[in-house]
């Protein structure tokens, strides 16, 4: 079966140990120097907000890169949701001379901009996951209730900065740590052990897919082990908080180095943390060797089922017909270069058709919902709103739980993860 990407993860040119990584005027002068080749390649120009920002102040200029103001040099970086799509399509990322990579320059101009304003409590507290997460499923029911009433909308937008038109998760009436607790099943992991990076979403918000996950890997014989973990911290890149990425990334990857020493594998269901994990903690850790060796274990939940399929170990037994499915490939699942392993899968599906559909849901994480930003966010999204209508799809399908947000948001129908297809094609109840 053919396995395609056109992601893929090639080199970064970010360095936290840099001694002008903090410097005001170096990062300028990186700025400039990446603008003045994105202006004459302008490739990304219908990627995001960004880049048209970017094309329109140089055209003010008369192409002159060094008449920028400070506020023209920044709103590009600002603009910048770090959906990565200009990362993996750029022809000059490292190694390339050039070395452009122009989401981290944003998350560089980010992290200076904390170091020297810091962020409102608002944003803060949005971003805190686990906070939230936790106050919130103890009264999942009135929160669930109330949460797209307009006055309680209204409330917080004025005061939190929420877009009252956004679509916001539901809360689990119980955490996924508990429901594991309570349910899992004895299985005597033949076909391999793995430690569950779980994330916030399932934990806190998507009960009914972390089900599945735990349902499809018991019927193929994974065991299944729920390591200590905190959020992985990728929220907090919105506004630069590095400090606070770190704290959660020592504490992961101790966490995880455990089992990664005790022979288990890491399986992450969702795209962005598991890029988060592989890619981005080496980075924000140079000197721990630990989170290397943690990154070369992490695995996509569904290059891991794929691995097994390859070894002829899957269980095919799929009863139930899927129908046509439309497929949203995420952004970060492309970044992540491991091919499109669930459409893979899917297909295994007796009579099922995949149709893979790569656009930006445009959602990111606070990008989406924030009264500034929503509606470029929904703006970016619409063509995938509009291919996926088109699609005359049974099913939608995305691997991302926010994107699938945005995605019934613009289209009124609410996608399902690739993991809950397949659980579904098994014929039975999780």
């Amino acid at each position: 079966m053919q396995d395609v990407s056109l992601g893929g993860v090639k080199d970064f040119n970010f360095d936290i140990k840099d001694p002008k990584f903090l410097d005001e005027d170096a990062l300028w002068e990186e700025a400039k120097r990446v603008f003045s080749k994105c202006k004459d390649c302008r490739m990304c120009i219908s990627y995001c907000p960004s880049f048209p920002a970017l094309f329109d102040a140089v055209d003010r200029h008369d192409d002159d890169i060094n008449a920028l103001s400070k506020e023209e040099l920044a709103k590009p970086l600002e603009l910048c949701f770090h959906c990565k799509q200009c990362y993996f399509k750029c022809p000059y990322t490292p190694p390339h001379e050039w070395r452009i990579d122009f989401p981290h320059l944003s998350l560089r101009y980010k992290i200076w901009k904390f170091k020297k304003e810091g962020a409102k409590l608002t944003d803060k507290l949005m971003l805190n996951t686990d906070l939230v997460g936790k106050l919130s499923v103890g009264m999942s029911s009135l929160v669930n209730s109330v949460k797209d009433v307009k006055p309680v909308r209204v409330i917080m937008e004025n005061f939190m900065g929420v877009d009252r038109r956004a679509k916001l998760p539901p809360f689990n009436s119980e955490t996924f740590v508990d429901w594991f607790e309570k349910n899992r099943k004895k299985v005597r992991g033949e076909n391999g052990k793995v430690a569950l990076f779980y994330t916030c979403l399932l934990n806190y918000n998507y009960l009914e897919k972390g089900k599945a996950l735990v349902r499809v890997f018991e019927k193929n014989d994974i065991l299944i082990e729920l390591p200590q973990q905190e959020c992985c911290g990728i929220p907090f890149f919105d506004i630069g908080d590095v400090d606070a990425v770190i704290k959660k990334a020592k504490a992961n990857i101790k966490s995880l180095k455990a089992y990664v020493d005790k022979g288990y594998d890491i399986v992450v269901p969702i795209p962005t943390c598991a890029l988060q994990i592989k890619y981005e903690y080496p980075l924000l850790l140079p000197d721990d060797p630990n989170a290397k060796a943690v990154a070369e274990k992490v695995y996509d939940v569904h290059q891991y089922l794929w691995k097994l399929y390859e070894e002829g170990k899957l269980n095919k037994e799929f009863k139930v017909s899927m129908g046509n499915i439309a497929y949203h490939i995420p952004c970060h699942l492309k970044s992540l270069n491991v091919g499109y392993k669930a459409a893979n899968l899917m297909r295994l599906i007796p009579n099922t058709k995949v149709r893979i559909v790569e656009r930006c849901s445009g959602h990111d994480g606070t990008f989406g919902v924030r009264k500034e930003t929503f509606d470029m966010a929904y703006k970016v999204g619409s063509k995938l709103f509009e291919e996926l209508k088109g699609a005359q799809a049974d099913l939608y399908v995305s691997d991302c739980p926010l994107a699938s947000n945005q995605i019934e948001l613009g289209t009124g129908r609410r996608p399902l993860h690739p993991i809950e297809v397949l659980w579904k094609a098994y014929g039975e109840e999780a």
